[in-house]
């Protein structure tokens, strides 16, 4: 029997990614999986992916900042069949940004969606979780949240709160014997689409050079990465697996670095 088998799992980000790669490696591993996503015609397309694969999943639209989002979310894994075990806040935002000139308006917008929904999620899931006899909650952060970068005082201040966060919670879930464990994943340089969301101007602001035409996680993980490669999401999605499953069910409150030695010294 797969190890996720009977238990239903909520992915954020679930559109492309580190989220698409985590949904279709947790239905592969016997988990129904609630696919959400801003993008709903990502979400989709995961979704069909996994059922393509043999899986089961549903897809939903969820902008991770509206509480009344999260809310219509849940109350659709209430009504099915599998309980929810495992819940995966993916979703998130980079800003590569002179912080001196940052408008202000730009933090907002990452601590919306990095630590509100992050927050929302556990708010609410958690609960649900317990009740179905326990499970994990994995949060992806970053490395950013362990170590500072010029120009990224944003997203480091963001991934810093969810590695914080997620500690926290995890205490409060062993103070109260839910059975819910919560820990932090930090990927480092990992090949996805997210790196090509960035403009020319924020490509040569992380290495603080001139505009350059896009950024490629090959070569920045030559230039910046100990071993000298990106990651793959699906790398990072077997982690979350594990972390899902009862192999690691003494493992609370930790965070976890897939970073190719860029945290190691």
């Amino acid at each position: 029997m797969s190890r996720l088998e009977g238990k239903a799992a909520l992915v954020t980000g679930a559109a492309s990614g580190i989220g698409r790669a985590t949904s279709l490696a947790l239905a592969a591993d016997g988990a129904f999986v609630w696919v959400t996503d801003f993008d709903k015609a990502g979400a989709d397309l995961t979704a069909i992916m996994i059922a393509e694969a043999g899986g089961r999943a549903a897809a939903v639209k969820l902008d991770v900042r509206v509480e009344a989002d999260w809310e219509g979310v849940f109350t659709a894994t209430d009504a099915h069949d599998d309980p929810l075990g495992i819940l995966v806040n993916c979703a998130g935002k980079s800003i590569i940004a002179d912080t001196f000139s940052m408008p202000l308006e730009d933090l907002r917008l990452l601590l919306a969606i990095n630590v509100e929904g992050t927050f929302l999620g556990m708010k609410h899931g958690i609960p649900r979780i317990a009740r179905s006899g326990g499970g994990a909650v994995i949060n992806i952060s970053s490395i950013m949240g362990l170590k500072g970068m010029a120009r990224m005082a944003a997203y480091c201040g963001s991934k810093g709160a969810t590695r914080m966060m997620t500690k926290a919670v995890a205490l409060e879930c062993a103070e109260l014997r839910n059975n819910v464990r919560v820990n932090s994943v930090h990927p480092g340089i990992v090949d996805t689409p997210a790196w090509q969301k960035h403009g020319a101007d924020e490509a040569g602001m992380l290495s603080g050079g001139a505009a350059e035409p896009s950024l490629d996680a090959h070569e920045v993980a030559k230039k910046m990465v100990p071993i000298g490669v990106a990651a793959s999401a699906e790398e990072i999605a077997q982690t979350v697996c594990y972390l899902a499953s009862d192999a690691a069910r003494h493992i609370t409150g930790a965070e976890i670095a897939i970073d190719g030695g860029m945290t190691a010294g």
